[in-house]
């Protein structure tokens, strides 16, 4: 929207962005950034950049409630934001929070400017002196498979010894994924020495120790917590069509389903017509200029158009050691062209709103 903005003024327009941080981290690079094969400014969006193209206002503040009835966003701050058209684009919170000392001891990537904060701990735990470390990544989705391959390859560069565990309340790793390639990913897990202890979920975090539902009890000198999406809390304060998991309910111009001047796109929306959506990023990029053309429309600079989620799509896994793991639709492939395709492609998007 910040890009149709800067390429499409629209008369009598005052519009504002309102972010936690101006700075945004592009999850896509962030294993890579743990494993020092980025340095930060590769992977950092600036916000407040993209808006003084499009001329909009940036706010860096936390929204808290909406009311669409009222036409208001209210901020952490107390201050009251009135709109035309609002649209929602939050990402998610760390399902899990409720977990005993989930929010004092693990560390997480959400929001993904969170990253630099870990990789901070990471190398504190590298630096103390003592044993071999335990670091434990609890989440066998995507996300939490290559943040456990770069731990163990940041482990092997800096010679620390360590045992690297990944551990999640499903007994499958990558459940949604063909088996094939949960097979592959298992094998290269495998040979990069990462544990799984699977089929048991956390009931405690503790300050060295993780405490599972099993009864088994896990040392962990670092946690880092990637056990999936849990709907944003400030939908909970609004007057907007919820799912059961509290996500966002949109049509297929990515409006809120009654009607109110509300839209959103990626992690914090569910569509009505294809609630099975995954929440990943290669489904909120493509929904990202449906969005903007919406949004333009209903203040009447265009026409609308719907979002249809793609059948298949391009999944590339950063295994840290100079490869990737590749799947689209049958094919699937472990080699280094793989990560020199995921690398390609992840910098030139990054490079595409950094110019």
């Amino acid at each position: 929207m910040l890009r149709a903005l800067a390429e499409q003024a629209v008369a009598g327009l005052s519009a504002t962005l309102v972010t936690p941080a101006a700075l945004h981290h592009y999850s896509a690079m962030v294993p890579g950034y743990l494993q020092d094969q980025y340095v930060e400014r590769e992977l950092v969006i600036d916000l407040g950049a993209l808006a003084a193209r499009g001329g909009v206002r940036l706010v860096v503040g936390t929204a808290t409630a909406l009311s669409a009835a009222g036409r208001e966003v209210t901020l952490s701050s107390g201050e009251r934001i009135p709109f035309d058209v609002c649209s929602l684009d939050l990402g998610s919170d760390a399902a899990g929070a409720e977990v005993p000392g989930m929010r004092e001891h693990a560390s997480t990537l959400r929001p993904m400017s969170r990253a630099v904060e870990l990789k901070a701990r990471l190398e504190a735990c590298i630096a103390a002196p003592g044993g071999p470390l335990a670091l434990v990544v609890v989440g066998g989705g995507a996300g939490g498979v290559e943040v456990a391959f770069a731990l163990a390859r940041r482990l092997r560069e800096a010679g620390r010894a360590g045992v690297i565990t990944i551990v999640d309340e499903s007994p499958i790793l990558l459940q949604e994924s063909p088996r094939a390639t949960r097979a592959l990913v298992r094998h290269s897990l495998h040979r990069a020495g990462v544990c799984t202890a699977l089929g048991s979920s956390v009931v405690a975090v503790e300050r060295d120790q993780l405490r599972l539902a099993s009864g088994a009890r896990l040392s962990a000198d670092l946690t880092v917590w990637l056990g999936g999406a849990a709907a944003p809390a400030m939908l909970r304060q609004s007057d907007l069509p919820l799912d059961d998991a509290g996500f966002l309910l949109v049509d297929e111009r990515l409006q809120s389903v009654d009607g109110a001047p509300v839209w959103g796109a990626g992690d914090c929306v569910t569509l009505a017509g294809h609630p099975g959506t995954p929440k990943a990023g290669v489904f909120a990029v493509r929904q990202g200029p449906v969005l903007a053309k919406n949004l333009l429309a209903a203040l009447g600079a265009g026409r609308a158009r719907r979002y249809r989620p793609q059948r298949r799509y391009l999944s590339l896994l950063n295994s840290a050691d100079g490869r990737a793991i590749l799947r689209w639709g049958g094919l699937r492939a472990h080699g280094r062209w793989a990560w020199m395709l995921k690398d390609r492609i992840d910098r030139r998007f990054v490079s595409g709103w950094q110019g």
